[in-house]
Formats: C-alpha cells, structure tokens, sequence
C-alpha cells in the first residue's frame, strides 16, 4: 500500500483540480471528444474558478497524493442563506468534484477525503452540505449519513447561446 498525503488545496491548485475534474467527466462521457481547444479552455476557466473561491473563502478544497502524483479531490462550495428566525447567520455547503484516479480507489481515499471536507464543514458553521453522486458514490455517501434531500427539488434550465459554450 502506497502512503497517501493529504493537503487542504490553496489558489494554486486550480490545474491540479481541473486534472482531475476533466478526468472525472471524461470517465462518465467517453463519447464525448473534445478538441484540444477545448481541453485548453477547460483548464484555464476551472484554474480562474478555484482562484477566485479560495481567494474569496467560498470554497475550501482537498488533494490527496502519492509518490509525487495526485490521486484525489474534494471541493466544499460555500454559500451564506437568507436568516431565518432560529438561524441569524446561515450557511450551506455543496460538495463536488470528489473523485479518486482508478489506479488509487478502494484504498479509502474519497472516505478520508469526505471526513476533511465534513470537519472544514463544520468549522464553517454550515449546517448542511448536499451533493450529487454517481452510482458508484452512492455508497460511500450512504455510509457516511448522507440521504435523498427530504423538501428538495430541481429545474434544469436550457442555456440560452449566449450563455453555451
């Protein structure tokens, strides 16, 4: 078993986490084929977006690392919530991008990742985190006290071209 180190990510990490985002994506959409193009602008947009989360504090980040390469992600996305009577200062957490390269699963990666990301959670005062999942996912989650959003709903909404990429 390798040795794994885990680090909580900084604004310079925005490559690193687009690697990994891409690689994510590319395994759930293999028929999509991008151009180089594409891929390049990728990179750029997504190391921009964790600069500017990290920097601004609406997202705090984890890699997780071994013989030199990185073989994991978490991101823990932050939102402040309108007050409400019982909860003057209110925040939620979304999580995304938690993945782990193939060669690295099953080593408990993502678990340990995912308890990082729920303590920084609870340092931040947030209240409840939610999360989408693959089926794959599905029972780590599970296992950690995650369940199917109780009041929850969802729209997807077309994007206009002006917003299409």
């Amino acid at each position: 078993m390798v040795d794994i180190h885990y680090r909580e990510a900084t604004a310079d990490d925005g490559e690193t986490f687009g690697l990994l985002r891409w690689a994510m994506q590319s395994e759930g959409h293999p028929e999509q084929l991008p151009t180089d193009e594409q891929i390049a602008d990728y990179y750029a947009t997504f190391g921009a977006y964790i600069r500017d989360g990290i920097g601004r504090r609406a997202m705090r980040g984890w890699l997780a690392e071994a013989d030199g390469q990185t073989v994991g992600s978490a991101i823990l996305l932050i939102w402040q919530m309108p007050p409400i009577m019982t909860e003057p200062l209110r925040k939620r957490g979304y999580i995304s991008s938690v993945y782990v390269t193939p060669h690295a699963r099953r080593q408990g990666i993502a678990r340990h990742l995912m308890g990082r990301l729920i303590a920084a959670a609870r340092e931040e005062g947030i209240h409840r985190v939610i999360l989408s999942t693959s089926d794959m996912g599905r029972p780590l989650y599970e296992g950690l006290g995650f369940t199917p959003p109780v009041r929850g709903m969802e729209l997807t909404l077309p994007l206009s071209d002006d917003h299409a990429r």
